[in-house]
């Protein structure tokens, strides 16, 4: 199969004027349920006991935030145990906490609970086990994409495959056979080799990439490479030796991913993604980590709780992006590549816990959430900007040398009437006085007691790619202040904004991971 290029069709972006009167009501939590006197059942969410018979569940890093453009006294659509109230009554952010009753997949009911969150993950005591291969499920392949935008020579080879390390516990590489666990597409030819004795962490990953046309590599450098292009549309499978030959067979495969119009069931799961129509655009598919599927308009929770879903059906579990938000085949969103390796900062979800800036005062308001009307085109703020306000604390119980935010679900293009289209923007520092918060005050105020002034550091969109239409699905926002010269030390704590420009009105969600070294 020979890869080809098309021209890449212009965007456009429509953008719905839904009310001229455009007001923000939402009540949020954080590490507590809602309290709502209007509705006291619980999420379906919390009901439901899906079975996911490779890996546990934990906690998301979880933001949802409905903005609303309705008529005045017209109410907004519910959210599962949330009704955001009417447009002239704000609902209060009053929370109250609910029993952390764990279910049998590790999650509680505060964790499943809609709203605001950066819950705590129950983590387990570390793990030391004997050295042991890998089985089917323990380490996955969770982001891969066959071309790229690079120079039309090398296009068809600006290709990675990124794996995810599911297993609970740090992973010493020990192959059944060979010298290492093998990656190979469906021609049998091994791609890449993580060898023996490889250390992968815990949620963290190793990455493939083609050195002959890989672009993103400021973004994060390949842990191995192969030069051999991987046509089109054909499958890729993860084996527990790279000995090749019958030994990459059913048998020992960990995972693999393909398209419908695969035909070995060895480098495929379930019938396959939807074939693709290659354009050289700054794509991927990475594997769903809020557990939607890439909807733009189901609202809710993540139902994986951050966590890579793997119920061995590839069309369900991969999710195709791009930044440009191309129909490719495969549905349309706009979003980036976001390849990780070994060295790549890690989900830690739970332990770095976001607070509002200020407590004292609903979330939906100032200083806590900030809404400027101001059109800013060039930017993607057709309708102004968003900025979202929190104080985040180290509680990792050491230095964190790195941190950034994955976006796992956020309300954007091609977002249909009623749904916001949000465009991820990066963001520089504001001063913020006023603040009443106590705690705000003490960690990061001058002075240290309320009322105080605080600064509140930006995000950047990370690139490459270079995300001209602003970030979605699968960006990432750094905050630039955390390095290894200026690392929050443990319970230290540091203020962060996320802006989101606007180009459509209605109903929104903004779910990010937290990740972080070490």
């Amino acid at each position: 199969m020979r890869k080809f290029s098309m021209a890449l069709s212009a965007l456009v972006v429509l953008v719905l004027i839904l009310s001229q009167v455009e007001t923000f009501a939402a009540t949020e939590s954080q590490g507590a349920a809602l309290a709502n006197p209007e509705s006291s059942a619980k999420p379906a969410a919390q009901k439901a006991k899906a079975k996911r018979r490779k890996k546990k569940r934990s906690a998301a890093t979880s933001t949802f935030y409905p903005i609303t453009a309705l008529p005045v006294q017209q109410t907004a659509p519910l959210e599962p145990a949330l009704v955001v109230g009417s447009v002239a009554q704000p609902v209060s952010a009053n929370v109250e906490t609910v029993p952390a009753v764990g279910s049998s997949k590790g999650t509680t009911n505060q964790e499943k609970a809609p709203g605001v969150h950066i819950l705590p993950v129950r983590l387990p005591l570390p793990v030391v086990l004997p050295l042991q291969t890998a089985t089917a499920g323990q380490i996955i392949i969770s982001e891969f994409r066959y071309r790229g935008p690079a120079p039309a020579l090398t296009s068809a080879s600006d290709e990675f495959i990124e794996l995810y390390n599911a297993s609970g516990a740090d992973h010493t590489v020990t192959a059944a056979s060979g010298t290492g666990y093998g990656v190979a597409a469906s021609d049998g030819t091994t791609r890449c080799t993580i060898p023996n004795g490889t250390v992968i962490p815990n949620r963290g990953h190793y990455l493939c990439v083609n050195s002959v046309g890989y672009s993103l590599g400021a973004y994060a450098t390949g842990d191995a490479t192969y030069v051999t292009d991987i046509p089109d549309n054909v499958g890729i499978a993860l084996f527990n030796n790279n000995t090749g030959g019958a030994s990459y067979s059913l048998a020992n495969r960990l995972d693999a991913v393909g398209s419908t119009g695969e035909a070995n069931v060895v480098y495929k799961e379930g019938t396959g993604y939807p074939n693709l129509t290659p354009f050289d655009i700054n794509y991927s598919f990475y594997r769903d980590n809020c557990g939607k599927q890439g909807s733009i308009t189901t609202l809710g929770a993540c139902p994986s709780g951050g966590l890579p879903v793997d119920t061995d059906n590839n069309a369900t579990n991969f999710v195709f992006v791009d930044t440009n938000g191309t129909s490719a085949g495969a549905g349309q969103r706009l979003g980036a590549p976001g390849p990780e390796n070994l060295s790549s900062p890690i989900n830690r979800n739970g332990l770095i816990t976001a607070n509002l800036l200020d407590s004292t005062v609903a979330a939906p308001n100032p200083p806590n959430r900030v809404r400027d009307f101001t059109s800013d085109m060039a930017n993607n703020s057709t309708f102004g900007t968003l900025s979202i306000r929190r104080r985040f604390v180290n509680n990792t119980g050491a230095n964190v040398t790195r941190l950034r935010f994955r976006i796992v679900d956020q309300t954007t293009f091609p977002a249909p009437s009623g749904f916001a289209d949000l465009r991820s923007r990066t963001s520089s520092l504001v001063v913020v006085a006023g603040i009443n918060d106590a705690a705000t005050c003490t960690a990061t105020g001058a002075p240290a007691t309320p009322p105080c002034t605080v600064s509140v550091q930006g995000t950047t969109l990370e690139t490459p790619p270079s995300q001209l239409n602003g970030g979605a699905f699968n960006s990432s926002m750094a905050a630039g202040t955390v390095t290894l010269g200026t690392p929050p030390a443990n319970g230290a704590s540091i203020n962060l904004q996320f802006l989101l420009g606007i180009q459509q009105t209605g109903t929104f969600k903004f779910f990010v991971n937290v990740e972080a070294l070490p």
